[in-house]
């Protein structure tokens, strides 16, 4: 990747130094040929036009070709580099899920990892690559002058560093507020959208959907006032440039007419020298720009970084080893409250479950039933005591190595849109049409499958919205019985089931999962009998209540 992204470097100043060979070499050849024909006959015939008509195509056909190939490879290498910000992006938020993402909303967060890698990645040809061939290209136009005329080499490199580096610095530390900005306001509009897009139904039952359209209009036009302070900025910092080219132009001008007087320059040099000056300035130009974009590049990656910040919460160490068999799951002494709440979910809470038990754990609303699931996969750490899985404490294992052994089967999952297949297939890609088959017979979905004239290709739409509650409950299931672990943990697995219908999924479930952990956490007395022993979770302790009635 380097060496594209240097070769990306090399033809951008290829390119800018044609243009400016073309336009030097075209004012050379102009006033020369005019100066041959105001001289007479004999002069004009012995003009040698072919060889600078020739430069001139060739500096033509290198601008055309060097600016091509700059953009194919410059904007290849921002792709690259692109997948790599997502990449690193990704890697670091999921092991943070959900504990260390608490602080962030769903819109803020996708802004970040959509937009931000964006900006981060376009550094390179937004900033990085103007500058250098800004820098790499006014040396040269500095040395092709002093060969001609030092003075006016050195009006050139003074003209080139003011535009260059001062304007850039005058400008910067106002960019730099209106970038801040502008950056929290659409970090705030994205969260907004994204909140009343996943609440939309809501919104439209409360009649509320037109104040919240009126809300985002006044937000979006704070942040189209903030884009035009920026473009105003801009705007102002290119005018300053173009002042001072012409105004430097206009000096060398001055300096070219007093050398073609004592003899140093002849008549054509004097235009192209000028002309020269302004074709130069054409890499600077583009230096207020680039400066805007490197606010929002470090601005993006500090955003990344914050993000991407670990947070002590739930962060596992590197595993000394993995579970083993007997997969027996040891809480002892365990006591845990959520970030931000003074609450205590368990408080001294021990509970033991031997490999092969069918445990019910039944509660209250709140009682630190899913919160067992959330410990378990280490997405929080507890404040106290210890939880082993298999002989190993969890908390030096990843959610990654704990789904090896437990599949899960949460109250809030989520039915991605797809198709039926597509949704089964996320949990087990190689499963056979044979293990689909028999999953949707356990989970009491086979006759609804078979009632659907595309069967498993019928698309269930976002979040499963095609589906009733009890389908995409009982989909659910099916996904965590497809990965075949020792473990399966079945949050309100009969919700929104009828009794007779909850009664063959239960049954259905325990002769197929005979020696299979089942964890069953429900409200719902008839689940009860099919599982081997009770635990109550009350006043932030496990109280064991002996077998199933």
């Amino acid at each position: 990747m380097r060496w594209r992204l240097a070769g990306g470097v090399v033809l951008a100043c290829l390119a800018a130094l044609s243009s400016f060979g073309l336009l030097v070499l075209s004012g050379w050849l102009l006033a020369g040929a005019a100066v041959a024909g105001l001289a007479g006959q004999s002069a004009a015939r012995a003009f040698n036009i072919i060889l600078p008509a020739t430069g001139v195509r060739f500096f033509a056909m290198t601008r055309i070709l060097g600016r091509y190939l700059e953009r194919v490879v410059a904007h290849d290498g921002v792709l690259r580099l692109t997948g790599y910000w997502r990449t690193w992006v990704y890697a670091r938020l999921a092991p943070l899920a959900p504990a260390g993402l608490i602080d962030l909303q769903g819109g803020d967060l996708l802004g970040r990892f959509v937009s931000d890698t964006d900006k981060a990645a376009a550094y390179y040809t937004d900033v990085a690559l103007p500058f250098a061939r800004a820098l790499v290209c006014s040396v040269v136009f500095v040395g092709v002058y002093a060969c001609f005329l030092p003075s006016a080499a050195l009006v050139l490199a003074v003209g080139l560093v003011l535009s260059g580096v001062l304007v850039p610095l005058l400008f910067g530390g106002a960019i730099n507020r209106c970038v801040c900005k502008n950056a929290q306001k659409q970090s705030h509009i994205r969260s907004d959208l994204a909140e009343t897009l996943q609440n939309i139904g809501e919104y439209l039952i409360l009649d509320a959907a037109q104040g919240r359209a009126e809300q985002w209009q006044a937000q979006q036009q704070a942040v189209d006032h903030g884009r035009w302070k920026l473009d105003a900025l801009e705007g102002s910092a290119r005018g300053l440039i173009t002042i001072m080219a012409f105004g430097t132009a206009l000096v060398v001008l001055m300096l070219a007419a007093q050398a073609y007087k004592a003899g140093y320059l002849s008549s054509a040099e004097i235009p192209m020298l000028v002309l020269g000056v302004l074709a130069a300035f054409d890499v600077i130009i583009p230096l207020p720009l680039a400066r805007q974009a490197a606010a929002e590049a470090r601005l993006s990656v500090t955003r990344l970084e914050q993000a991407c910040a670990p947070h002590g919460v739930g962060q596992s160490v590197k595993p000394r080893s993995l579970p083993h068999a007997p997969y027996d799951l040891v809480v002892r002494n365990v006591s845990f409250a959520y970030p931000l709440t003074m609450t205590p979910v368990l408080e001294n809470a021990s509970l033991t479950i031997r490999q092969g038990e069918h445990v019910g754990l039944i509660g209250p609303s709140g009682a630190g039933k899913s919160s067992l699931i959330n410990l378990l996969f280490g997405f929080y750490a507890p404040l106290g005591g210890s939880i082993t899985f298999g002989g190993v404490d969890v908390h030096t294992l990843g959610a990654e190595d704990m789904a090896d052994f437990v599949s899960v089967a949460a109250q809030d999952f989520h039915i991605f849109a797809g198709t039926l297949r597509d949704n089964l297939l996320l949990a087990a890609p190689s499963a056979t049409d044979a293990k689909l088959a028999e999953v949707l017979e356990i989970t009491q979905l086979t006759h609804f499958v078979a009632s659907l004239p595309e069967g498993l290709q019928t698309w269930v739409g976002n979040d499963g919205l095609r589906l009733s509650g009890g389908q995409a409950r009982r989909l659910a299931v099916a996904q965590a019985l497809l990965r075949q672990t020792p473990w399966l943990i079945l949050d309100e697995p009969t919700e929104g089931l009828d009794a007779p219908t909850e009664q063959a999924l239960m049954a259905a479930l325990m002769r197929h999962a005979n020696n299979t952990t089942i964890v069953c956490m429900t409200h719902r007395a008839a689940v009860l009998p099919f599982m081997h022993r009770i635990v109550r979770v009350e006043d932030a302790c496990f109280h064991p209540e002996g077998g199933a009635a």
